[in-house]
């Protein structure tokens, strides 16, 4: 097998990615009992990366053997390509179309067409809804179901697919760098403590005024957690536990008694974390046969034992910043094995004839994420209001010549809700903000003795995470916005964390391809 990449330039002037996959063929019995092949699958891929819209053919065939009857703790590259059809199909601005089928055309971004050719039915495109929950609300994702009924060897199998989503909008990214701390998961001390500042206000400033509820769910959240999810990355958790309540409706409703049930998982990105978790629950249910394959799985859990999964594989870029989130030195790792590779000096005549820009800003041998080692010494410490190792770092100062001028920044910090109205009461900047009789709000910041204005706090190292999520959002999508937001809200913290926000920012552009579509396509084909 080889993978053939040519490369050239439309009038566009965007780049035209051309990718062959070869595929092993195989034959298997379907539900009526005749014998069959797959053909191979000429499929096209388009994804947005920035504003540019892309595009590369593929080719990969399918069979129902890859799942039925196989050693699901033996890496399948076969299983590994059509993994990747699914996990990045399921993308709204992602679609994998197959040139010869009427099922699929070209023009559709419809994430569940793709199942039809291959057997599958009742494909059904899932959302978590906010208005669904009172609490943690950032907490979500997307994903398409999808089954089909084989018989091989006088068995019934039912095979149920999973493909999970990556990030979706802003508060899907604040929830990847909410890790969570279970260190309390006996009384949940922790997170019940913190829901105060944390769910509730978060809850509250988007609107619902229903604090008792909203407190409620979120200990009724975090009870839930700590007792099945104890060593897991909140945010990653939260959603993949949600989303199994979805799934298991589903395996409810399309069901086929007596038959043997088996389940591939997979996704990119945040969506690769939640594929991970769930397929940790699933290898450790003795119901069920699962195949997990994730691609750019970040970190996803502290459990000493993670690596002992042999269901779940990990295709990771090495330079991809991803895939180095959260941080080693916080205790995380990810369920199963890794299957790695850096793009850039594995793979770089592959990349540059791939996208021609993109060895440009790829690190080779491995993202360095060092400037983010001290920001918090573990999970634990991210929640912190005040640590004695930390206490300097953990502090925000930024002054204006005008009270004004204070209260506006103040005001943006809060219209953002990224930091302070979800994870810090608002008592902790100098600043205050009361409500008066007709519901208006009186913002004032005190003086100085040199009569400037300095909008000051101590923080929560969380409340640093957020900000860098605020600085990838918009460096991601508009470059002015995001130097401004850096040079002017971002001024106020201590050199480390400015070091943080710039390093990130200046990153940018090497993270969108490192952790793009074609490069793991390359991974895909040529990892065994």
């Amino acid at each position: 097998m080889f993978l053939k990449l040519t490369g050239k330039m439309k009038k566009s002037a965007l780049p035209v990615l051309a990718v062959a996959f070869a595929f092993a063929f195989f034959s298997c019995s379907n539900d009526d009992g005749a014998d069959y092949d797959y053909e191979s699958n000429n499929a096209v891929v388009n994804f947005t990366l920035g504003s540019n819209v892309l595009s590369f053919d593929t080719s990969f065939a399918y069979d129902d053997s890859l799942l039925v009857g196989a050693d699901n703790s033996a890496y399948s590259p076969a299983l590994a390509r059509f993994a990747y059809a699914l996990a990045f199909d399921c993308y709204d601005t992602t679609k994998v179309s197959l040139k010869t089928s009427a099922k699929n055309p070209s023009s559709s971004y419809d994430n569940t067409a793709l199942y039809e050719n291959f057997g599958f039915e009742d494909a059904e495109y899932v959302e978590l809804s906010a208005s669904d929950y009172l609490a943690d609300t950032r907490d979500l994702t997307n994903a398409v179901f999808a089954h089909k009924t084989v018989e091989s060897g006088g068995k019934k199998y039912q095979i149920f697919t999973v493909a999970v989503q990556g990030s979706s909008g802003m508060d899907q990214w604040f929830s990847n760098f909410d890790v969570g701390d279970f260190s309390d998961a006996a009384t949940t001390k922790t997170y019940a403590t913190l829901s105060a500042t944390h769910s509730v206000a978060a809850a509250v400033a988007a609107g619902n005024t229903d604090q008792a509820s909203v407190q409620a769910e979120s200990i009724t959240n975090y009870t839930s957690l700590a007792a099945s999810f104890a060593t897991e990355h909140k945010g990653f958790a939260l959603a993949s536990l949600r989303l199994k309540e979805k799934f298991e409706a589903y395996v409810a409703e399309h069901e086929v008694s007596g038959s043997e049930k088996i389940v591939l998982l997979t996704g990119h990105s945040r969506g690769a974390a939640i594929a991970n978790i769930l397929g940790k629950v699933y290898e450790d249910d003795p119901g069920w046969t699962s195949f997990t394959y994730g691609f750019a799985t970040p970190r996803t859990t502290t459990n000493e034992n993670a690596s002992s999964y042999k269901t779940i594989f990990n295709i990771v870029n090495t330079d991809d910043l991803v895939t180095e989130l959260p941080l080693k030195n916080w205790g995380f790792t990810r369920y199963g094995t890794d299957k790695a590779a850096s793009i850039s000096s594995t793979y770089l005549s592959e990349w540059k004839k791939t996208l021609p820009l993109a060895s440009a800003y790829v690190s080779a041998n491995g993202e360095d994420t060092s400037y983010l080692d001290n920001v918090a010494s573990d999970r634990a410490d991210l929640y912190k209001l005040s640590d004695a190792s930390a206490a300097q770092s953990n502090t925000f100062n930024l002054t204006f010549d005008t009270e004004a001028e204070a209260i506006e920044m103040f005001k943006y910090l809060r219209s953002y809700g990224f930091g302070i109205a979800s994870y810090d009461p608002y008592s902790l900047f100098n600043a205050t903000a009361t409500t008066n009789a007709d519901g208006s709000t009186t913002y004032s910041v005190p003086a100085d003795d040199d009569g400037k204005y300095t909008l000051s706090a101590t923080f929560r190292p969380q409340f640093f995470l957020n900000t860098l999520v605020m600085s990838i959002c918009l460096a991601s999508s508009d470059t002015t916005a995001a130097a401004k937001f850096v040079t002017t809200m971002c001024g106020g913290f201590t050199d480390l964390h400015k070091n943080a926000l710039y390093t990130m920012s200046q990153k940018i552009t090497g993270f969108a391809y490192s952790h793009s579509a074609p490069c793991y396509a390359i991974l895909a084909e040529n990892l065994k």
